[in-house]
């Protein structure tokens, strides 16, 4: 049994749920899959289906590790109660217990996820949204948070797919990694589902050099209280992996000395995660190792090569477009807005695809 807290949680939602639990998914396709997500009100919008029903809009939230829907949504789909599950409010500390129901064929955006883990159904009034799906609904997957392509990309869980370079484990069951405010270090929670842009702990308030005191700007909304917000800017630089903040406003609540990074930062950000292993790599530009040799080759009609010290690529009888490396051996074309990502086998790049801007993944092999 494992009991999570969070510092700030999706749209103020401060919980902390027991005996958390992962979806996974059966027969997985062996390429990549696209979720298309639509922003709305600074959150990431997939359209979930059950069964043969329509199409309704749920969070995609990486700063979540369950799946819930509000009571009304639930309610009005007749879904059948199969359990019950504890619930802690951190904001207050009060207890209570909220039911489970089992979702009929679930998908996000045509991507199927499991139905075999229950979903909690929670009292929670949104106006966009009829729940909250996490990363751990592809469990057994690995999952790609590309919030500046509006899209999840979720492919085979294979070791030629991971990126190169070190992972950040999970803390209670979310992605996280250590972030440096000003100077001192903090371990944050990446939550894409939290609308405020960067969040600290109260403790935090005294540690970080700040161009002016906190004052207190609103206050956050749990599912059973509330408690104050304070906003202040940092005097200073705020570094989340290649991602550099001046001077930015942040926002305090809750206890501890944790951070928060929401969704205006991550769009910033290219955020992989395998809910299985729990653990995730934020991609940095900076981890490039070796030359850019190793990625020229024949990829059945596309040719990578090395020109003025670029990788370009071209499709035969196509123009040619430089490529920019963003990381996990992932590269972009501005001009287009397409991604390539890279595959190895024994450190060797042995195939690429192609996600151009519309979704559509194009793999090829790499032939010399």
């Amino acid at each position: 049994m494992h009991i999570r807290a969070l510092l700030i949680g999706r749209f103020g939602l401060l919980l902390c749920l027991a005996a958390s639990g992962n979806a996974v998914s059966s027969s997985p396709p062996a390429t990549q899959e696209i979720v298309p997500l639509y922003a709305s009100n600074q959150r990431a919008l997939a359209m979930l289906t059950l069964g043969d029903g329509p199409p309704a809009p749920v969070v995609f939230d990486t700063g979540e590790d369950m799946t819930w829907l509000v009571t009304p949504y639930a309610k009005h789909l007749k879904l059948n109660v199969v359990g019950s599950r504890p619930l802690v409010d951190e904001a207050t500390g009060k207890q209570s217990t909220v039911p489970l129901i089992k979702l009929p064929s679930p998908r996000l955006s045509g991507v199927a996820v499991s139905a075999a883990v229950p979903t909690m159904m929670i009292d929670y009034d949104e106006p966009d949204m009829v729940g909250v799906f996490g990363p751990g609904a592809f469990n057994g997957r690995l999952v790609t948070l590309e919030l500046s392509q509006h899209r999840v990309r979720v492919g085979p869980l294979t070791p030629e797919a991971l990126p190169r370079g070190k992972a950040s484990p999970y803390f209670h069951h979310l992605p996280a990694m250590t972030i440096d405010v000003a100077g001192v270090s903090a371990l944050a929670h990446l939550d894409s589902g939290s609308t405020l842009g960067l969040g600290l702990g109260r403790a935090l308030m005294k540690k970080v050099k700040l161009k002016s005191p906190p004052v207190i700007v609103g206050q956050a909304r749990s599912v059973s209280g509330e408690q104050d917000v304070y906003s202040a800017q940092i005097d200073g630089d705020v570094r989340i992996g290649p991602v550099i903040l001046h001077d930015p406003q942040a926002t305090f609540t809750g206890e501890g000395q944790g951070a928060n990074v929401g969704y205006d930062i991550m769009r910033q950000l290219t955020l992989v995660m395998d809910p299985a292993g729990q653990r995730s790599w934020v991609l940095d530009p900076a981890d490039l190792v070796g030359s850019l040799d190793q990625f020229v080759g024949q990829f059945g009609p596309r040719t990578i090569r090395v020109e003025g010290g670029k990788l370009i690529h071209q499709r035969q009888g196509r123009p040619a477009f430089a490529l920019t490396y963003l990381g996990g051996d992932l590269f972009e074309m501005p001009e287009t807005g397409d991604r390539i990502q890279f595959y190895r086998k024994n450190g060797r790049v042995i195939r690429l695809e192609l996600i151009n801007a519309g979704g559509d993944v194009v793999p090829a092999e790499r032939t010399s």
